[in-house]
């Protein structure tokens, strides 16, 4: 990844090729998924579809097409995402067994002056420590799930490119910045909500873009992870060639001990004669 990955994760949204109603679409259903889960899903499916196009190095932004497609994406990388903070919660919800299991839950982690108010003991606030270094790894997974979702189509086939993108050097950079573009998104969404009467729509605009750069950049920057079909194509062309080498290998060594078989008869007849 690179500046110019990054200029051109921020220009996607504004290029000429982009429609306007793809965008309006988009602000539209950002809108919904604050009230309806299935939004939600349809939404996470076109963050799979940003990320597969700026995989491609698309030139505008993938268009709101193809709901049955995008709800399958959202459905598979919305089940990972839970799966992926199942540990988290589970170590909050025993850090704190009065309460239910909850993503709030994980914020205590990172404010101390919360684990006094909770009256905490060491062992608990060891837990909560534990359950946010688990969401902070859940969260590092996700954004290589995503990848390897838009990438493979399944479940299946993207849980090796996940763990080879996850242990790539490479990849910590990528998810790093795009950690900081969602930490800046989290700052512009809150100040625009703020703004009386047109506040709600600038926060779902503010969040659209950028969740269209924070996906983009994330395909874009993502390294290329083999497939496993790849993998052993390659691997089976390679064993046939060693094949083809070690036959080869054994009909020369065999035609030349036949030379040789030869030459020692014509000596002998020779030396006979």
């Amino acid at each position: 990844m690179d500046v110019s990955d990054l200029e051109a994760a921020f220009a996607l949204p504004l290029a000429e090729d982009t429609s306007v109603d793809t965008a309006v679409i988009g602000v539209l259903s950002t809108l919904a998924s604050l009230a309806t889960p299935l939004a939600g899903i349809l939404l996470a499916g076109y963050v799979v579809r940003l990320v597969r196009a700026g995989d491609r190095e698309a030139a505008a932004l993938p268009s709101f097409d193809d709901l049955a497609g995008m709800a399958v994406d959202g459905a598979r990388l919305s089940a990972a995402l839970v799966a992926l903070q199942l540990p988290a919660l589970a170590l909050a919800t025993a850090a704190l067994p009065g309460s239910g299991p909850s993503i709030a839950m994980l914020s205590y982690a990172t404010h101390p002056e919360m684990l006094g108010l909770l009256g905490l003991t060491a062992l608990d606030t060891a837990g909560l420590v534990a359950a946010g270094l688990a969401s902070l790894a859940g969260s590092y997974l996700s954004l290589a799930a995503a990848v390897a979702l838009a990438r493979e189509g399944s479940l299946a086939a993207a849980i090796p490119v996940t763990r080879t993108l996850a242990f790539d050097r490479s990849f910590v950079r990528v998810a790093s910045a795009v950690a900081l573009v969602v930490f800046v998104a989290r700052l512009l969404v809150a100040l625009c909500a703020a703004v009386p009467v047109a506040g709600a729509l600038l926060a779902a605009t503010a969040s659209f873009l950028f969740l269209v750069v924070s996906a983009t950049l994330l395909g874009r920057g993502a390294p290329d992870a083999p497939s496993p079909g790849v993998d052993a194509a390659r691997e089976s062309h390679a064993d046939g060639v060693n094949a083809e080498s070690a036959e080869s290998a054994e009909s020369m060594m065999s035609a030349e001990s036949a030379e040789s078989v030869e030459s020692t008869e014509s000596a002998e007849s020779v030396a006979s004669a």
